[in-house]
Formats: structure tokens, sequence, C-alpha cells
């Protein structure tokens, strides 16, 4: 049926100038008390429709609305505005403005289920809403956590394989840089020269700890650095939930600024590393930790 396809773009820019009201009303305004425009707009019509519609149609009228207002709420959250010009409870009103979204059109039961309503529009949005609302510093540490989760889902890497050690010693953290194969040319003769960049993250956790790097292999994509570099940290540090080394593989230019060729990450916290690592007398234990600790894949 047409009214299938043309329902949401009619209602789009009321819709929009709806949830408009909804992000930029005062703080003073409750959130409850934001949304009734916006609410009132749906209600009227989708009363309308609900009776001229058979029941099957209405639902699907109403998934397809359901869709509009989340675009609209997400083209509020993501419309430009730098934060500084944002009110102080921006995000935290168009979190709460979700969940009353969604039980408004879940009507106890009477219009869209749960499932259809947490579609991937709704997660997605939802997931950026939370992102919003996390202070800088977490959000950089859920970031850097989210790559060491895509690096153990990594079976193979297009851009090389870095072998490290990493070990506790004399209240000092020693990471012994091996080697690298197969690392990407960046240079026009084939080669890179590659340098090995050793960071211990967050920072909340390691303040006073510089950066370090290996020496420059000139012309190859197989360097062997066997370079040791020691942090002056605590045990405790290093089983702070979340820390970890990051090793960043540059290529040197002189004239210009170097060439990123790949990373990869080494969590410090995990515990099942922890409690294998303690299994001295386990010949299997060690072995897997010791594999672990020495392959990683650059992505």
């Amino acid at each position: 049926m047409d009214i299938l396809k043309r329902v949401g773009p009619q209602m789009q820019e009321a819709l929009r100038k709806a949830m408009f009201h909804v992000a930029w009303s005062p703080d003073t305004l409750p959130t409850n008390q934001a949304v009734e425009p916006l609410f009132d707009y749906l209600h009227t019509h989708l009363q309308a429709l609900n009776v001229a519609l058979l029941p099957q149609n209405f639902q699907k009228v109403l998934y397809e609305v359901w869709e509009y207002t989340l675009a609209e709420l997400n083209h509020q959250m993501d419309g430009g505005t730098s934060s500084e010009e944002m009110p102080a409870m921006f995000h935290d009103r168009l979190h709460s403005a979700l969940e009353l979204m969604v039980d408004f059109f879940h009507a106890e039961g009477q219009a869209l289920s749960t499932d259809v309503l947490h579609s991937e529009a709704f997660c997605q949005i939802e997931q950026r809403l939370q992102y919003h609302r996390t202070d800088t510093e977490t959000l950089i540490e859920m970031f850097y956590g989210q790559r060491i989760q895509e690096q153990l889902n990594i079976t193979s890497s297009p851009y090389g394989n870095l072998a490290v050690r990493a070990y506790f010693n004399h209240d000092s953290l020693c990471v012994e840089v091996l080697h690298a194969r197969d690392i990407i040319p960046l240079d026009p003769n084939g080669f890179s020269d590659p340098f090995v960049i050793i960071e211990l993250l967050p920072h909340r956790i390691f303040p006073h700890c510089n950066e370090q790097q290996t020496n420059v292999h000139k012309k190859t994509l197989h360097p062997i650095f066997d370079e040791c570099f020691e942090f002056s940290v605590s045990l405790e540090q290093c089983r702070s939930p979340g820390a970890m080394i990051a090793f960043t593989v540059m290529d040197h230019d002189v004239l210009t600024a170097n060439d990123f060729a790949g990373e990869a990450f080494l969590a410090l916290d995990h515990p099942i590393l922890q409690i294998l690592e303690s299994r001295t007398g386990d010949r299997l234990a060690a072995e897997f930790v010791k594999k672990q600790k020495q392959r990683f894949a650059i992505k």
C-alpha cells in the first residue's frame, strides 16, 4: 500500500520540530514534559491511522514511524553542534527521551513488541548515547579495550606480526621487542624503515611512564629488534583493570612525517593469563603464556 511508504516522510518535518524541542528545551524542564509535544503529535496521527488501517497494516506503519522518530533523535544527537554549545544534560535528556519513546511505542504491550523496538537503529543510538554520557578518560579506556578484543578475534593480519615478551622484574616492567615479520612496504623502494613505539596505557594508571621506542631498521620488512625496555611501575599497577602495553609500528621518514604501519596491544590484567602465568611447574600453561605474549597480530 502506498500509505505505508508515505506516512513516514509526511510526518518527518513535524517529528524533526518536535524532537528539536525535546533536545533543546531548558535543563529546568523535565524530560517527561519536554516530550509532551512529540507524544501529542504522535498520539493524534497514530490514532487516526489505527482507525483507518487494518491491524497488520497499522503495525507496519507504526514501525515505520518508530524508525523515523529514532532517525530524528539521532539527527539531534549528531547534528554537528559542538559540545561547548550543548546544555550540560543534553545527552542525558536524549537518553531519557529514548526510554520514554520505547514506553510510548510499546504501550504496555498493545503496540510494538520489545524485540521490534530494539531494532538495529535503536541499539546503535542507545550505544552512542551511552558513549556521549561517558567521561573522556573512561571512553578512551573503552576504546583500547575494544581494540584488544578485536585483536583476539584476528586469525591473520595483512599488516604483519610482532613478537614481544613482557615480564615483571624487581619493581620494573620489562618489555622485550624481539622481531617483526611481513611489515607492510611504505617506501618507494618496496621496503620500510620500521621502528616500534612502546607505551603503557591508560595514562590514568601509568601517569609517569613516557613512551619509549626501538632503533630504526633500514630497508627491511622483517626487522630483528632484540631490544629491552624497562618501565618503573608496580605490580599492582600492571594488574589494574584495563592495564595494557601498546606497540605502534612506524616507518621512519627523513623529510616527511613518519608513516603508521600497524599496532598491537598486550593486556596486562587478563585474569586467565595471570593464573596460567602463576603455574610455573605446568609445562602446558607455560607454553601457552609464552605463545600469547610473543605473537600479536598487528592491525
